[in-house]
């Protein structure tokens, strides 16, 4: 199945609004799948592949008249997995100032290593996209609202990566998630992110995903791991980076019964999440299964806010009292507030001092029952 992705149309838009377009996303999501898409609508496109050394030497340490010569007479020219391509951010800048109406599109799956490459040299030479595994409302389009539905239990289980929605036996999923997972964390991270110890990063991902919806200590983790504070602190970082964990602050303001000092981190993809801590059982019959419903949600709303160009906050909010709902998007600096508590199948409503603390604030419950319903709904773009 090849999926229509929602920051199609965007991505195809702005070629040419910028010399290079940038596409971030982690290894699996369907870069490369998209990409192909989008060349199919060019009569001469020209697609190098980073990681083939051969390839990338026809970009490596060219001046601007051979990189002139390589791309003279292609509508597009794609770079996969530029990240692979020794100094790409001073063969893009090239490309960029020399090349009249270049037209790129560079692809990497991980945003910490590109990113290094690219921050400085491409300043206003670039804009950037994020592609992340699918999204519920690219299911919908691809299935139905009724078969989503019917596969939620799935998803929660195995995660949304493309071939994984698509492998027929939960057999076969679960033998693609821990070899997808396995072989992004504890192969390529430890080739881009200067990882030490090995062992120690194993362990603290391994909590992490223990952890999903709960707040976490940098400095209780570092007394459990056997390492620095500070070691933790990257460690978190480079999975961010890397597009397999994402950080929730809370609401704060001055008010001071709410809390203003601690995270909560998630998973990108819950199969992920599952695939670490060795537990793909039926999700239905797993203590865990309200906290991965939650990740799943949280992570719905992240892809649903970058695709439609949300310029918005995230957070969760508890006071001290223990009144906590799961997640607040606060847009137009407070103006609006979006508040969505899970829960697996009962409803509930807004803690009373949350309502008294924000009046205006829209309070949602998300259930298994309605989350599909609550996701299937309008597209968005993704440019940031």
């Amino acid at each position: 199945m090849n999926y229509t992705r929602i920051i199609f149309d965007q991505l195809y838009e702005n070629i040419g609004k910028k010399p290079i377009l940038i596409l971030y996303g982690a290894r699996q999501v369907g870069k490369t799948t998209l990409i192909k898409s989008i060349m199919a609508k060019f009569s001469h496109a020209l697609y190098l592949q980073g990681d083939d050394p051969k390839e990338a030497m026809l970009l490596e340490h060219r001046s601007a008249k051979e990189l002139s010569e390589l791309v003279s007479g292609y509508e597009l020219v794609v770079i996969d997995e530029a990240q692979r391509v020794k100094d790409i951010g001073i063969t893009l800048k090239l490309i960029a100032d020399n090349i009249e109406s270049a037209r790129v599109i560079a692809t990497g799956s991980s945003s910490f290593e590109l990113a290094n490459k690219l921050n400085e040299p491409l300043t206003g030479r670039n804009r950037k996209f994020y592609l992340y595994p699918l999204s519920i409302k690219e299911a919908v389009d691809a299935y139905g609202k009724i078969q989503v539905n019917k596969e939620l239990d799935s998803y929660l289980t195995f995660g949304m990566y493309p071939a994984i929605v698509n492998a027929t036996s939960r057999e076969e999923k679960a033998t693609l998630i821990k070899e997808l997972s396995v072989d992004y964390l504890f192969k390529d991270l430890f080739l881009f992110g200067d990882i030490r110890n090995s062992f120690a990063f194993e362990k603290l991902v391994k909590l992490l995903a223990l952890r999903v919806g709960s707040e976490i200590s940098y400095t209780e983790l570092a007394k459990e791991v056997g390492v620095s504070r500070e070691t933790i602190y990257n460690y978190v970082n480079l999975l961010e980076q890397a597009f397999i964990v994402f950080r929730l602050t809370p609401l704060y303001t001055n008010k001071t019964k709410e809390i203003n000092k601690s995270h909560k981190i998630y998973f990108y993809d819950v199969g992920i999440r599952n695939a670490l801590i060795g537990n793909t059982d039926p999700i239905d019959i797993r203590p865990d299964k309200g906290a991965i419903f939650e990740n799943f949600f949280i992570a719905e709303k992240i892809k649903e806010r970058a695709y439609n160009m949300r310029s918005s906050t995230i957070h969760f909010w508890r006071n001290r009292q223990g009144a906590e709902i799961d997640f607040v998007e606060s847009i137009h600096s407070g103006k609006e507030i979006f508040a969505y508590e899970c829960k697996w199948k009962e409803t509930t409503t807004a803690p009373s001092s949350f309502k008294t603390a924000y009046p205006n604030a829209r309070f949602e419950c998300i259930t298994t029952q309605n989350i599909v319903a609550n996701f299937a709904k309008g597209r968005g773009s993704s440019a940031q």
